[in-house]
């Protein structure tokens, strides 16, 4: 497929709902919306098959349902309310078949991925789709993507003589997800509240990004490695560590603190001057 405008390279897709989602929000019934929402996706699953076109159909004559070749993905989820003790945690069942894997790497969550797309509802109404490719930073989108996309690998891509660009061999899939994972029970444009949405998807490239621009990729930023990246703050400042450019608040920026002396993004080398076991960046006693 060819991609005529470098345009295209430059654009973000905007999955993220229209809400701050760690703002405090009115009250919702999420629990409850999650086991509707479920039950929509697993009944969508069981009556429907994927044709030899890799499109989403009815079964009419004993095809193999989708459910039965989906691999199922726990997602937890907490929503915060204006009382506390009404916070409540779910975890959410996210499903995901891939078509083809992909043949370079896969993405984390705080990465930005080229990917085309198409967004439908249950009913096969299409929402959204974009069939030329657009760089989606993967910490922004809605949070089904976001821990869906890493469960494929990246392609390649080739100049065309014409100046246009070609992609091959990036993971191929289909995601479906629940409303709370998607944009909850607040309504968008073509997208009811409190719905599941499936998207089909391609991912071309992946870029490592530096959000803060401290001299570590922030993929490296999950302090506590539990692949979430919203629970490390390591001097409690209210910005996760990949946002946070000086990640120990001590008032030298991390990129002074020889976080990453061999220049390669990854800290693992990184000065712990005090032999404390706490590298320098991460320890406000140094600096």
């Amino acid at each position: 497929m060819k991609y005529k405008s470098l345009l295209f390279l430059a654009l973000i897709v905007i999955f993220a709902a229209n809400c701050n989602p760690d703002e405090p929000i009115e009250y919702f019934d999420h629990e409850a919306q999650e086991v509707i929402d479920n039950d929509s996706l697993v009944e969508y699953m069981q009556t429907h098959y994927l044709d030899t076109d890799g499109q989403l159909k009815l079964i009419t004559s004993g095809q193999t349902p989708i459910y039965n070749q989906v691999t199922t993905q726990i997602v937890h989820h907490k929503w915060d309310y204006e009382d506390d003790s009404e916070d409540v945690e779910i975890d959410y069942k996210l499903y995901y078949y891939i078509i083809s894997e992909g043949t370079t790497e896969n993405p984390t969550k705080v990465d930005s991925a080229h990917i085309t797309y198409k967004g439908i509802l249950l009913d096969h109404s299409v929402f959204d789709q974009n069939d030329y490719g657009v760089w989606m930073p993967l910490n922004s989108v809605v949070k089904g993507m976001s821990y869906a996309m890493v469960n494929f690998k990246a392609g390649n891509w080739s100049t065309n003589t014409d100046g246009s660009f070609s992609f091959s061999n990036g993971g191929k899939g289909i995601v479906f997800m629940p409303s709370g994972l998607g944009y909850g029970n607040v309504y968008q444009a073509s997208i009811p509240n409190n719905s599941p949405l499936i998207f089909y998807v391609n991912l071309n490239l992946i870029r490592k990004t530096d959000w803060d621009a401290d001299g570590i990729l922030s993929m490296y930023e999950d302090v506590n490695n539990n692949g979430d990246y919203t629970d490390d703050d390591t001097d409690e400042d209210t910005y996760y560590n990949y946002y946070d450019a000086d990640d120990d608040g001590d008032g030298t920026l991390t990129k002074n603190e020889n976080a990453d002396p061999n220049g390669d993004g990854n800290p693992n080398d990184a000065l712990d001057s005090n032999t404390n076991g706490i590298p320098d960046y991460l320890d406000e006693l140094t600096k």
